[in-house]
């Protein structure tokens, strides 16, 4: 038993490659809850949907697609970065009304791109006073000229919750996971440079359905304080992943694993169990990329975890009750 403890703690060093994620994305302002809404979608010095669109959605388009091609349409796909903008604040005057913009109290908005049978779409969201939890916000721009049809968010979830799994393709390094807690099912966050050719996903893909199959369900109870790490490789290239369930959906992270020293290792096991919110963790995977010695140091230093490894040929489902 301790031994395969072991093993699969060494898998857990996929999530320290994931980036810091909504850390960054926690400065909430304190006066104005709403973003420029012009900023976000069209003047904000090429930081903007208008020059994300015009960037991405050639990209955006071909990944959905071969995607697609790649699930049987099992898979979605979408692509976001994001716009730091100006809040705004109302206030009254003589006049009337006066908008105020404050460059002081930035918000955070995220840009999306996502295909549909329409062709490539494009929506944003932020939340009220840059607050991780705060309530979603979006508005319409009223302008012309983007080189894509732009929609609500809400087209997004309603398109992605057709599908098992979502990847999230992020072009930098400020994002709110929480978002996609609320917005997505299943998804995988992917920094947008790991995957370098879109046909890897081909046996990504394959992989993780596989992993998927391993639950009976996920809305489970039994799952709440369990988390996974997976490792995969493909064309040589080593991709580490890990998974917490959050409001009964898994909530994941790939990022490829460059493991060239022994300090890469030891980093890498410590942070990704800080991102790890079960106390029981399944490393699953054929191959932990040598990561035994240092998975068995972990699991003597924390006995209150219990970790558990297994194969990709198991039967077992991680639904079941750990004797």
């Amino acid at each position: 038993m301790i031994n395969k403890s072991i093993r699969l703690a060494a898998l857990g060093l996929i999530s320290i490659c994931a980036t810091t994620s909504y850390a960054q994305f926690t400065r909430p302002v304190r006066h104005n809850l709403y973003p420029y809404a012009d900023a976000v979608v069209y003047d904000n010095n090429g930081r903007d949907l208008a020059g994300f669109i015009k960037s991405n959605k050639r990209e955006t388009g071909r990944n959905a697609e071969k995607i697609s091609e790649f699930s049987n349409n099992k898979w979605g796909y979408i692509q976001i970065s994001n716009a730091r903008v100006p809040s705004i604040n109302i206030r009254p005057t003589a006049e009337g009304k006066k908008v105020d913009l404050s460059y002081s109290e930035y918000i955070d908005a995220t840009l999306a791109l996502f295909n549909t049978k329409e062709g490539v779409q494009a929506t944003w969201w932020a939340r009220q006073a840059n607050k991780p939890d705060g309530a979603f916000f979006s508005k319409k721009v009223d302008k012309t000229g983007l080189d894509a049809q732009l929609v609500r968010y809400e087209e997004l979830v309603s398109e992605m919750n057709t599908k098992d799994f979502t990847i999230v393709d992020y072009n930098d390094s400020v994002y709110n996971d929480k978002d996609y807690d609320k917005l997505l099912k299943n998804y995988i966050i992917v920094d947008n440079s790991a995957v370098k050719d879109v046909n890897d996903y081909k046996q990504l893909i394959e992989f993780f359905n596989n992993f998927l199959s391993k639950f009976t369900y996920v809305e489970d109870p039994l799952l709440e304080n369990k988390s996974f790490i997976t490792c995969v490789t493909v064309n040589k290239t080593k991709y580490l992943g890990y998974f917490n369930v959050i409001q009964n959906k898994l909530a994941g992270h790939l990022q490829v694993a460059d493991l060239q020293y022994q300090r890469d290792i030891d980093s890498v096991v410590t942070n990704v169990f800080k991102k790890l919110k079960g106390k029981t963790v399944y490393v699953y995977g054929d191959d932990i990329f040598g990561m035994e010695k240092t998975l068995l140091k972990y699991a003597h230093l924390h006995p209150a975890l219990t970790l558990i490894r297994r194969n990709t040929s198991t039967t077992d489902k991680f639904n079941s009750k750990e004797k």
